[in-house]
């Protein structure tokens, strides 16, 4: 059962731009070059690492193929990324506005999270 009072510590969070940035400099790998092999443009490449642009199925899977990170794992990293980045992005509109929207629904009396 959850508790109220129980906090939820916030932990950094990395995307799957982090971690084939990591493999890309340990085997040193160029982006051109996991372009090609990818078959998908540099700049496309570039745009994934930079976080302007997030891993689909199709380029997980492919770069599972060519890299041997797990698709799942990618679209894991990058699902919960976005997460965070959408209650961050909340927490910004809430303290510039000061007060509740009223276009967000109100809670059940019953609901304990």
């Amino acid at each position: 059962m959850l508790h109220r009072e129980n906090k939820i510590l916030k932990y950094h969070t990395s995307s799957a731009a982090d971690l084939i940035k990591e493999t890309m400099m340990y085997y040193h790998i160029t982006q051109t070059d996991l372009a090609e092999r990818i078959g998908v443009s540099q700049k496309n490449v570039s745009e994934i690492l930079q976080r302007k642009r997030f891993i689909n199925e199709v380029i997980a899977l492919r770069i599972e193929k060519v890299m041997g990170l797990s698709s799942i794992l990618l679209l894991n990293l990058d699902s919960k990324f976005k997460l965070h980045a959408a209650k961050d992005q909340r927490k910004e509109e809430k303290t510039k506005t000061g007060t509740k929207s009223d276009k967000f629904l109100k809670r059940y009396d019953w609901v304990n999270a």
